[in-house]
């Protein structure tokens, strides 16, 4: 059987696709021939035309997230319309929490939650009704199957095939070392997506594909695509143990919250000298009894200690904040800019609220309000402008350090902003030039 994976035409700030579909394809191989199309930056109609070529039995598309399904839906409707006659699955967090108009595009099914073991089922052993862990269309309506079990142990996942993926940028390489989350926020869909259970590798495994993307791809820099690679602290730590004298990549990306950055206080040292040196924390909110009306009841002075404790050690972070949350009012967010400067993050985006199909705060799913949007833009506009996170970044520059190299690269970015002072931006420039006569000086000698 040749079976297609594709990562549809769409313009989402979420672009995981192509890893996801690799994660897909490395169990699934052993029992098909199997090929990854990125059709990102194609249209409907030539990424329609490619995959034809590949002369495909069975097609699965990635949907992963909300702003995904209507690509996924059009893509399905112009592969059925060119006559295309075999299956076509589609899965991921968009699909499984909203498969409707997935199935009425054409699609024979929508697989829930983890894909690996439902479509290695699909291929030995066709698909069916009784198929477990996936939606399908009965008579017009969506019906259900048994629910699959999740996957008991990732450590018998191997390494994605990274041949089979496009290059995103050179060194830079995605690695997966837990599934889900133990917290149970009201707003977010990944621990519902998960069942609300959080799964990691052993410390051992991890530290062991880390060695295989250094060792034997070069890897410059792993981005770790956890939902919250600090889950459990202690196998953070563990995995940070582990690490010491072995080949490891510049730095690491990764995602945590800050009550579990904190609950183990050699752990962020330990995450610092081991090279996780760019985080995202989701601050949410700084208003300490929404948090605890959204389901993440961290207080504010939690998310002050974390960070404060991070740059200490060098770890540059990024920190989001939401506008628009049920129970939000104007003076809340109001607030949330000057407790953003107070925080002193290194780089902070406020995002619109969105009320996620199936979590707990969706009571009839909708997108995004406008005002939510255009608010959120301009604060994160404002406080990217903003002179003295400019003045604290100018002096975070300086350091001869992975953050202060990250930093630079942030205000070179910020030189193009609409808005910036041009008193900031000369200064800027005239930082970043001296940094670099420096260097090159220091090189030369």
């Amino acid at each position: 059987m040749n079976v297609l994976l594709i990562k549809p035409p769409e313009n989402s700030r979420f672009n995981f696709g192509c890893f996801s579909l690799s994660v897909l394809a490395a169990p699934v191989r052993d029992y098909c021939d199997v090929q990854i199309l990125d059709a990102t930056e194609r249209t409907v109609s030539q990424s329609v035309e490619e995959a034809q070529k590949f002369k495909p039995d069975l097609i699965g598309i990635t949907t992963m997230s909300w702003e995904s399904v209507q690509a996924v839906a059009l893509l399905i409707k112009a592969l059925r319309g060119d006559g295309f006659k075999g299956m076509i699955l589609a899965g991921g967090h968009g699909a499984t929490g909203l498969p409707v108009p997935i199935l009425k595009a054409g699609a024979d099914a929508v697989v829930l939650g983890e894909g690996e073991i439902t479509l290695i089922d699909i291929v030995r052993n066709g698909l069916s009704e009784t198929t477990p862990g996936i939606a399908f269309l009965k008579e017009g309506v969506v019906s259900f199957s048994t629910q699959r079990p999740l996957i008991k142990s990732l450590d018998g996942l191997a390494l994605p095939p990274y041949d089979l993926m496009a290059t995103h940028s050179e060194g830079s390489y995605f690695l997966e070392t837990s599934r889900g989350c133990p917290h149970r926020c009201f707003f977010c869909e990944a621990s519902l997506f998960y069942r609300h259970t959080w799964r990691g590798k052993s410390p051992a495994a991890v530290v062991e594909d880390v060695q295989r993307l250094v060792e034997d791809r070069n890897a410059v820099i792993i981005h770790v695509v956890d939902d919250n690679f600090t889950a459990d602290p202690i196998r953070a730590y563990e995995i940070c143990r582990l690490l010491k004298g072995k080949a490891r990549p510049l730095f690491f990306l990764f995602s945590a919250r800050s009550d579990d950055l904190v609950r183990l206080p050699e752990l962020i040292p330990a995450l610092a000298e081991s090279g996780f040196l760019r985080v995202n924390v989701g601050i949410e909110t700084t208003d300490n009894e929404l948090a605890k009306a959204i389901g993440k009841p961290v207080g504010f002075e939690t998310h002050k200690r974390a960070l404060a404790m991070m740059q200490e050690e060098g770890i540059f972070n990024l920190a989001s904040f939401i506008v628009g949350l049920p129970g939000e009012t104007q003076e809340m967010r109001d607030s949330y800019f000057e407790k953003a400067l107070e925080l002193a993050a290194d780089s902070v985006q406020f995002l619109p609220y969105i009320p996620l199909p199936k979590t707990a705060l969706d009571e009839s799913y909708k997108g995004p309000e406008d005002w939510s949007r255009t608010e959120a833009d301009e604060m994160t506009r404002r406080y990217r402008t903003h002179p003295d996170v400019n003045s604290r970044l100018l002096s975070g520059a300086r350091e001869k350090s992975v953050r202060g190299a990250l930093i630079r690269g942030l205000l070179k970015q910020r030189q193009q902003l609409e808005g910036l002072d041009e008193s900031v931006k000369t200064r800027i420039s005239k930082t970043l030039a001296e940094i670099n006569g420096f260097e090159s000086s220091e090189s030369v000698s």
